[in-house]
């Protein structure tokens, strides 16, 4: 439909007319608004609705905002009639700052509503993942009969493993030069390296098994490089990784009288692709805990920690009498920030002996301000971001035998 060159006319004209002119005043803006309505009918054509945001700062249903316009127009016509008119012009413009203020006010609430709003929606998101697992289908109970022949080879030294589990990376698919990884692999490399563990059990004679699953479990989609290279959306990566990490301590429990899993969440599952909105505490590695919690219920001798964390960043654990905590290592790279965890975990209560952690797919050991530090590698190996970063690193485990002391010595453990 065409206006003409009148039509387009008319329209800048009211498109002037709104603007505000330079020094004009609140007061004169909404007198010249209200009058230009009601009284010169210079803007009859504009919709109260429009008008109102003009006016008041954010648009209202017409019906209001006409009975807004004539309450305004009484309001003028006392100044325009009183002698103290500029008293009243003084108030006016007081008025209208108030409402301005209280329409911020208003807009900061909302804002603050809708931050809540979401943050519920995130949480019905993981309830969501949650019961989609479990609709899966009805899987098996995994139970173990602890009977002598089974637990024969059990060693009876007083020492323990820590045995990283870290940096899964379920779900991601690379195929270059220097690795290939995918679902099955995975499932493959961790068999390989449960039958590596009890080797080192039986050298040892070591009875107590704790598992490090430092985080980043699953691949999950906080970068569109991984979008592209994860096989499985983020449930069936929930759920792939905690079947195979069900088997895995299913495998390891008949060789040592007792096994401990204990996790924390990694970045990578973070339901927040944009890191400064994330909330810490909605990472869907604490699925995992979760599932294999209610998985191997009937396996006696092996206790899911779910309930050993300070906070969704740190876990502790005893070791032979030794205090470590777990970490997934992208809050705690340094030293000034491994001793600021000495003091956190000090402040608690407890004293800090190692820290266990992940997140730069390597192997290492050391002891850094009086605090050992255990770095696990990962499962996932050179992946696209390491070849393109030139970091060169194998897929890798490590095994830590400790006792009352602290560490005796660990093993690097090939996964390929």
């Amino acid at each position: 439909m065409s206006f003409g060159n009148s039509g387009r006319r008319r329209l800048i004209s009211v498109n002037e007319l709104l603007k505000r002119k330079d020094g004009e005043g609140d007061l004169q803006y909404l007198r010249r608004l209200v009058y230009g309505k009601l009284v010169d009918r210079t803007l009859s054509d504009c919709d109260y609705t429009e008008l109102s945001e003009a006016a008041f700062g954010q648009p209202y249903q017409s019906d209001v905002a006409r009975r807004m316009f004539y309450g305004a127009r009484r309001t003028l016509d006392i100044l325009d009639h009183d002698d103290g008119g500029g008293d009243y012009a003084d108030e006016i413009d007081m008025r209208i700052s108030e409402l301005r203020i209280e329409q911020q006010r208003m807009r900061d609430e909302r804002a603050a509503l809708n931050k809540v709003v979401r943050e519920i929606a995130r949480q019905r998101e993981l309830s969501d993942i949650i019961a989609s697992a479990v609709d899966k289908g009805d899987l098996p109970v995994i139970s173990l009969d602890a009977d002598e022949d089974i637990c024969a080879d059990i060693g009876d030294s007083d020492s323990a493993l820590i045995v990283s589990l870290n940096d899964i990376h379920y779900g991601a698919v690379v195929d270059n030069t220097w690795r290939k990884y995918n679902p099955e692999v995975c499932a493959e490399e961790m068999e390989s390296y449960a039958k590596r563990i009890i080797q080192i059990a039986k050298t040892h004679g070591t009875r107590e098994c704790i598992i490090c699953n430092a985080g980043d479990s699953i691949s999950g989609n906080i970068h569109r490089s991984l979008q592209v290279s994860n096989r499985e959306n983020v449930i069936d990566q929930v759920v792939g990784v905690s079947e195979l990490v069900s088997w895995f301590i299913a495998s390891l429990a008949p060789h040592f009288d007792n096994v401990v899993y204990v996790s924390v969440a990694g970045n990578h599952s973070r339901i927040e692709s944009d890191k400064k909105k994330e909330i810490v505490a909605e990472r869907l590695d604490n699925l995992v805990g979760w599932y294999l919690e209610a998985r191997l219920k009937d396996v006696g001798n092996v206790t899911i920690a779910n309930d050993a964390s300070l906070d969704e960043t740190i876990v502790l654990f005893d070791a032979c009498g030794k205090k470590y905590a777990l970490v997934h290592g992208d809050f705690d790279g340094s030293a000034s920030t491994l001793n600021a965890l000495k003091l956190m975990v000090g402040a608690a209560g407890e004293e800090l002996y190692g820290v266990v952690s992940g997140h730069l797919h390597h192997n290492k050991i050391d002891t850094v301000n009086g605090i050992k530090s255990i770095m696990g590698g990962s499962f996932l190996g050179m992946d696209e971001f390491c070849v393109q970063k030139r970091i060169v690193g194998e897929p890798e485990q490590i095994v830590c035998v400790v006792d009352g002391n602290g560490l005796v010595c660990s093993y690097d453990v090939a996964l390929t």
